[in-house]
C-alpha cells in the first residue's frame, strides 16, 4: 500500500471513530481523559497519551482529529504550547519535553448535543453526578420534563512527571471548568491524602461532587469515592494505594438562549499516578 493509501485508510479510521465518539453522551459513558502511557519519566523521554471517552475509568482511545476540540494545550516551566499532530493519529498525544519538571496537558473539546426523551434518563445521571438541584431548577423554568436539550464541553487535564519534579506544582490553566491538584503526586505516596479545587472561570466552585477514581487490578472495576467541595472549592481523599487515579467533577448551567439547549454542562478530569 503507498502513502497516499495509507493516508486515506487513516483518515477512514479516524473518521470512523469520530462518528463513535460523538455517539458517547454523558449517560453512556459519563468519563472523558487523557491517559499518558507512563505518568513519570526519564528527562529525552518521549511522552505518548491517548485520549479516551468510557466508564469506570475503561473507555476507548479516539484519534487526534483538530476540529474536536477547541483547544490541546502542554505547559511546562518554558511556557505554553499548542499540542500538533496529523488528523488520525493515535496515540492522540505525542511529545519530546524541552524541560524537567512538571508537565501539564489540557483538553478542551467542542460542545456536544443530547436530548433526553425520557426524564428518567435524565434524572438518574443527575443523581449520578451529583447535581441535585437540577430537578427542581428544571421544574420552577416551566421546562418540558418529556424532551431535555443538553449542550456538554469536556475540559481534561493530565500531570506527567518529568525527572524530579517534587518541587512543582499543578495550577489553573484557563479552562472555563478545571481541576487542580493540591500536592504533586509524585511527592507523595499510598496513604497519602491529596486534596483537589474545583474552579469555574477562575473561581472556587463550593457544594459541587468531585468523584475520584482508582484503576482496579487485573480487569475489576475501577473503586469510585465521592466528596463535595468546600465553601473553597477543595475536596480532599485518602488514595489507598499505588496506582492511577482519575478525579472528576461537573457543572451545569442554564444555557443561554442562543445555545438553543435548556441546560450547558462542562466535565472536569484529571488523571494522575502515585507511586
Amino acid at each position: 500500500m503507498g502513502q497516499p493509501a495509507r493516508r486515506k485508510t487513516a483518515r477512514n479510521i479516524a473518521w470512523a471513530l469520530v462518528g463513535a465518539m460523538l455517539a458517547v453522551s454523558p449517560v453512556s459513558a459519563h468519563e472523558f481523559w487523557i491517559e499518558p502511557h507512563v505518568f513519570s519519566i526519564k528527562p529525552q523521554t518521549e511522552i505518548r497519551a491517548d485520549l479516551r471517552v468510557g466508564q469506570d475509568f475503561k473507555g476507548d482511545a479516539f484519534p487526534y482529529i483538530p476540529s474536536r476540540f477547541t483547544a490541546f494545550k502542554h505547559y511546562d516551566s518554558l511556557g505554553e504550547t499548542d499540542i500538533t499532530g496529523t488528523t488520525g493519529d493515535l496515540p492522540a498525544l505525542t511529545l519530546m519535553p524541552q524541560s524537567e519538571g512538571l508537565n501539564i496537558f489540557t483538553y478542551v473539546s467542542v460542545g456536544e448535543r443530547i436530548r433526553f426523551k425520557e426524564w428518567e434518563k435524565f434524572a438518574a445521571y443527575l443523581e449520578l453526578e451529583g447535581l441535585n438541584s437540577i430537578p427542581a431548577r428544571h421544574d420552577a423554568r416551566g421546562l418540558s420534563r418529556d424532551d431535555v436539550r443538553e449542550l456538554y464541553t469536556r475540559c481534561a487535564k493530565t500531570l506527567v512527571n518529568v525527572g524530579d519534579a517534587t518541587r512543582d506544582q499543578d495550577r489553573a490553566t484557563g479552562m472555563r471548568l478545571e481541576l487542580v491538584a493540591g500536592q504533586n503526586p509524585q511527592a507523595l505516596s499510598a496513604g497519602a491524602k491529596m486534596s483537589f479545587t474545583l474552579l469555574w472561570e477562575g473561581q472556587p466552585l463550593d457544594d459541587t461532587q468531585v468523584a475520584l477514581f482508582q484503576r482496579g487490578n487485573d480487569g475489576t472495576l475501577a473503586a469510585r469515592t465521592l466528596a463535595r467541595t468546600n465553601e473553597n472549592g477543595q475536596a480532599s481523599f485518602t488514595l489507598p494505594a499505588s496506582g492511577t487515579y482519575l478525579a472528576a467533577g461537573v457543572h451545569m448551567i442554564e444555557a443561554p438562549a442562543e445555545r438553543n439547549a435548556d441546560w450547558e454542562s462542562y466535565w472536569a478530569s484529571l488523571t494522575f499516578a502515585v507511586e
